[in-house]
Order: C-alpha cells, then sequence, then structure tokens
C-alpha cells in the first residue's frame, strides 16, 4: 500500500515533503562517524577499542539510513520493514556503548560474565523485535507507525538507552578515582562526549516520537536534532586522539580541523535552494579539499622530521650511556690492575718481601709513585665521566693547601731538572687550612 497523499521519493531517498533539516542533519553526521572510526579501525585494526568504535558507527549509520527510509518512502510494506529495526539498532547501540567504555577504561576485553549480562538484556529485544508485539500497522494518512507500536517495547528499549548512561557514569567515576593525571583527562574528555551522545540520541528520539503518537507534535522532527550528539562525540575522539594518541592513531590536528572545515562546506548542499549559490559552494569544498591536502601533506612532513629529530636524540642518548657504561669498566678495571702493583711495591718496601738493595727500593719507591699516579688519572676519568652527567660529587672537608702546593712542586721538580731548569719555593709561614676537595685541588695543581 501507498501513502497516497505525499509524492514519490526522487532516487529512492529525496523528497520535497520532508524538513530541510532532516538531510543537513543525517547525512554530515554519518559522514563524520564512519571517516573518524574507518580512519581509526585502519590504523588499528588489531585494537578492540578501535574495532568497537567501527561497530557503533555503523549501527549509528543503520540508524540514520532506516530513518532516512521512513521519512522519503511512502511503500508502508517497505516502511514498516525497515521501522522494525528500530528497537534493535538502538539497543545495540546502548549495549555497545557499555562495551567500549569498559575496553577504554580497562584497556581489555570484558568478561564473560558480563558478556552474559549484555546478551540478557539484549534477549528480550531478539525475540520480539520479529513479532507483531513490535510493530501491528500503519497509518496511511500521515505515513508513519507510532500509534502501532507496543508501548512496553519501546519503553524497554529506550530503558535500555538510559541504563546505558548510568552504567557508564558509574564506570567512569570509580575508575576517575584511582586513574593517574593523564588518563583523568581523557576519562573526563570521553565520558562528557559519549554522555551528550547518548542523552541527545535518546532523549530526543523518545521525547519526539511519544509526542508525535499523543499529537502534540505533528510529527517526529525534532528527533533530528539528537543527531548532532554523535558530532560531539566524534569532536572528542579527535581531541583524544589528536592529544592523547588514543585508539593508537597519529591524528593531527591539522587534519582533523582541514576534514571537519570540508565537512561542514559540504554539508551546506543540502539546504542550498539557489543554483548561484549552490556553485559557489562547490568551488569552496573543492578549493578547501584541495588546499588542506596540501596542507596537511606539508605539516605531515615537518613532523615526520621532528619525529626522526627525537629518534636520532634517544639514539645518541643510549650510545652515550653505553660509552659512559664501558668508560666505567674499563677505568675500574685499569684501577684494579694499578691497585694490586702498588700494594706489590708497597709491601717490597714495608719489608714484606724481606731486606732490599737501595736499587730495589728507589725503584719501588718510583713503581709506588706511578702507582699512585695511574689511579688518580683513573679517578680523574672517572669523575669527569661523572661530570659530564651532572653527577659529580665533592668531598669538602679542612685541608692543608701548602701541603698539597709541596707536593706538587715535589713531583715535577725532577722533569723540571732534567730540561736543565732550576725551580725555586719561597711559602711564608702561616696557616694555609681551606675548606676543599683536596682530589680536585691536586689535578688542578698538576694541571698548571
Amino acid at each position: 500500500m501507498i501513502c497516497y497523499l505525499f509524492s514519490e521519493p526522487t532516487y529512492f531517498l529525496y523528497s520535497p515533503d520532508v524538513p530541510t533539516i532532516l538531510y543537513y542533519a543525517q547525512v554530515p553526521a554519518t559522514l563524520i562517524a564512519l571517516l573518524i572510526s574507518f580512519y581509526a579501525f585502519w590504523n588499528g585494526r588489531h585494537l578492540l577499542l578501535n574495532k568497537l568504535l567501527l561497530v557503533i558507527s555503523i549501527l549509528f549509520s543503520f540508524w540514520t539510513l532506516s530513518t532516512l527510509i521512513a521519512w522519503t518512502n511512502i511503500h508502508s510494506n517497505f516502511i514498516m520493514f525497515v521501522w522494525s529495526f528500530f528497537g534493535l539498532i538502538l539497543s545495540l547501540i546502548s549495549i555497545f556503548c557499555i562495551y567500549f567504555i569498559y575496553v577504554f577504561l580497562e584497556k581489555k576485553d570484558i568478561s564473560s560474565k558480563i558478556k552474559g549480562v549484555f546478551l540478557a538484556l539484549l534477549a528480550p529485544i531478539f525475540i520480539i523485535a520479529p513479532t507483531s508485539f513490535n510493530i501491528n500497522g500503519f497509518n496511511l494518512t500521515v505515513c508513519d507507525a507510532f500509534n502501532f507500536e507496543w508501548l512496553p517495547f519501546k519503553f524497554y528499549y529506550t530503558s535500555l538507552g538510559v541504563i546505558a548512561m548510568i552504567w557508564i557514569l558509574t564506570l567512569l567515576i570509580l575508575k576517575y578515582r584511582t586513574a593517574t593525571s593523564d588518563l583523568k583527562k581523557q576519562i573526563i574528555l570521553m565520558g562528557v562526549g559519549l554522555e551528550l551522545f547518548l542523552f541527545s540520541f535518546f532523549g530526543m528520539e523518545f521525547v519526539a516520537t511519544s509526542f508525535a503518537r499523543i499529537g502534540l507534535l505533528p510529527s517526529s522532527e525534532i528527533e533530528l536534532y539528537g543527531l548532532f550528539g554523535m558530532v560531539i562525540f566524534m569532536i572528542y575522539i579527535s581531541i583524544l586522539m589528536v592529544q592523547f594518541k588514543t585508539f593508537n592513531v597519529k591524528l593531527i590536528a591539522t587534519q582533523a580541523l582541514v576534514w571537519g572545515l570540508a565537512i561542514l562546506i559540504g554539508s551546506q548542499f543540502f539546504f542550498i535552494q539557489v543554483p548561484i549559490n549552490m556553485v559557489l559552494n562547490g568551488f569552496t569544498f573543492v578549493a578547501s579539499v584541495v588546499l588542506g591536502f596540501f596542507l596537511i601533506r606539508s605539516v605531515k612532513k615537518e613532523i615526520q622530521q621532528k619525529e626522526e629529530l627525537l629518534k636520532l636524540t634517544i639514539n645518541l642518548r643510549s650510545l652515550l650511556k653505553q660509552r659512559e657504561s664501558l668508560v666505567h669498566l674499563v677505568t675500574h678495571k685499569v684501577k684494579g690492575s694499578f691497585t694490586r702493583t702498588k700494594f706489590i711495591f708497597a709491601g717490597i718496601l714495608d719489608g714484606t718481601f724481606g731486606p732490599i738493595s737501595p736499587e730495589v727500593k728507589k725503584i719501588a719507591e718510583q713503581g709506588l709513585e706511578f702507582d699512585n699516579g695511574g689511579i688518580e688519572t683513573v679517578d680523574l676519568v672517572l669523575n669527569a665521566a661523572n661530570l659530564q652527567n651532572g653527577i659529580i660529587k665533592y668531598d669538602m672537608k679542612n685541608i692543608d693547601l701548602k701541603e698539597i702546593v709541596l707536593k706538587t712542586i715535589n713531583d715535577k721538580k725532577l722533569a723540571i731538572e732534567a730540561k736543565g731548569l732550576k725551580v725555586e719555593t719561597e711559602i711564608n709561614d702561616g696557616g694555609y687550612n681551606i675548606m676543599g676537595d683536596s682530589f680536585w685541588l691536586n689535578i688542578r695543581e698538576k694541571e698548571k
């Protein structure tokens, strides 16, 4: 049977009898949802969270397509067939939104027990949807079936939307209390976006259909404004992608802005009536797409360069740490060798190995002096390596500067005299005690 008071739609979906807001609300919202969810899925097909986002968007698209058919078509049998899926689609959206938020918060799949609860909630929908309890008639005069819907069934699948909002809010609050600062920001963004979507979507749908049924509204047109909740939800999803790399997607802010601008300009085609405005909007749309493409490519190139520079910096830091570890290993081995020979020379000098001749004593003294110098050099290398990392420590205590100077002069004296030079020292009597690190002062004096 045909709704004889309405004209046949053009191209199956276009009708002059429907509100202009129908196309402006449904088409952009559907395109935005599918575009963002497919992009997330394409960049992370192995992630369950991305799959669930895609499922929600596809279910939403089925609902917008079904309502678009119900608004524009005039064949009662076909409209009733499409109408029978409304409750099923809305129920699935509710359950998958809960599933989605579980995976978002816990970063893993839900338990079989929770899946069983979901199936139990959906069981009445699966049982009643194919029967006459769903829809048992059709009004050809106004071309709808509002007065032939079984109210308990409609109340049940609408209540699933309310349950989903309460369930999701509870999960968000519980997780927020123990979350890190970074995760708290993500919870707020995801929670606000998803709750606004569910509230506007289910709230406007219930109010519009209920008021249309009792005659307070001539049609359910106001439900179309609830579709903008999906746009808001996808905006929050885009923010999470850009700022927090949620969904494992490398989406830059420039991409989101260009896509959003192109979709908004393109959506104007659905309500423009004047041909010249249609042409001008077409030029604007094409220009925004072309210029946006080059802008995104330029920004991506710059970001890739920054990422490569960051990788090189990280690799350099790793190499520096490896070099530092190698320096410490080598110097400790060398210091151990100097220490062992130092003990041998010290044992020779203190009589551990018995009486020694003056020649052996002189050689042992020189060996002990060289070992002490070698150990000091190793300590210098170790401290220099630590100094590069900013972790040098000074052993500040009261020391005799005069003693350090005399020791340094004595160390240099033989080398100076070997060159035919003479060194003289004149230090006045007095106190030369200062606060300092004797090791670093010895090194500094030797460098002079």
